[in-house]
């Protein structure tokens, strides 16, 4: 193609320089002039080039092709050649696709897991432990996937609920909590809404909505927050430092997730539960490891240019 383009411009400056040169006093000499300008092109391109580019081209299908690479059109191995971008999806490609909980951020601190270990590095302990077992409670309820079983079922769902029940079983008080309520009715996530909600009730008819979901998302729809010392408004300085707290996982290559809840009314119907009017039990942090390939992927991009 840019062969192509190059020699009908040369052509074109020739024959409008003869043209400048001789003038166009006629149309005979301006049919003279476009018929000299296709002969140029014509003459340009010498009569075996066709066959040379396509031994080319299939010399460089044949040298993708022992790299695993298929090829079934010519013109795709100029198209790669000029290509100076790779997009790749990340989930799953580049990373393992297998998320891991390692944070959780509550109204009262934030517990990290390093190790398989919990360590508080922000606020009272054992506050920061009863709120992220409420937490990961309500995440828990809000889920639909299954840990692996005793009897020898795998494990079975999103990754992302996975990592919130295997981080969920590390805690004491997260299974009672799970066990004692039953699901009444569901909201599926959705791209739109980026939530996703439970209606739940216990032995003595008490429900409950708990709604997990995209922070950015989740955070207009609360008004208060909940931890060990009770339910408190979710005022302007509060909701800056959840959003800060969320954005500073984002950029430390987390994947943040929220989660909040509020009590149902008896009459009022499970399947029309509004999420709004939330109390914010916390944020989570969820890490995907890098595909041990993916290291050196970057490399060979990076030094092919």
């Amino acid at each position: 193609k840019t062969l192509g383009l190059a020699v009908t411009a040369i052509a074109a400056v020739v024959v409008l320089t003869l043209a400048w040169v001789n003038g166009v006093h006629s149309a005979a000499d301006l049919e003279t002039m476009l018929l000299l300008g296709v002969s140029l092109a014509v003459a340009a391109v010498p009569e075996g080039l066709p066959a040379v580019l396509s031994l080319v081209l299939a010399l460089g299908v044949r040298a993708m092709a022992k790299r695993r690479a298929v090829v079934t059109s010519l013109p795709a191995v100029e198209t790669l050649g000029s290509a100076s971008v790779v997009c790749s999806d990340k989930t799953g490609t580049l990373t393992r696709n297998e998320m891991t909980l390692t944070a959780v951020v509550t109204p009262s601190g934030m517990l990290e897991r390093v190790d398989d270990a919990w360590t508080c590095v922000a606020g009272d302990e054992r506050e920061v432990a009863s709120d992220a077992v409420r937490l990961l409670a309500a995440g828990s309820l809000a889920s639909n996937a299954r840990l692996a079983t005793a009897e020898g079922q795998p494990p079975h769902g999103d990754p992302t609920e996975l990592a919130i029940l295997e981080a969920a079983r590390s805690f004491d008080g997260v299974t009672p909590r799970v066990d004692a309520r039953r699901r009444l009715a569901e909201a599926p996530f959705t791209s739109e809404r980026k939530l996703m909600s439970a209606v739940t009730e216990d032995a003595d008819g008490r429900r409950e909505l708990q709604v997990k979901g995209a922070p950015e998302a989740l955070l207009p729809r609360c008004s208060a927050q909940r931890s060990r010392a009770g339910s408190a408004p979710l005022d302007e300085p509060a909701r800056r430092r959840a959003l800060g707290e969320t954005e500073r996982l984002s950029e430390s290559a987390y994947r943040t997730l929220g989660v909040a809840r509020r009590d149902l009314d008896p009459v009022e119907d499970p399947e029309q539960a509004a999420e709004s009017d939330l109390e914010l039990l916390g944020v989570v942090g969820l890490i995907d490891p890098p595909r041990a390939e993916s290291r050196r992927a970057v490399a060979e991009a990076q030094r092919a240019g």
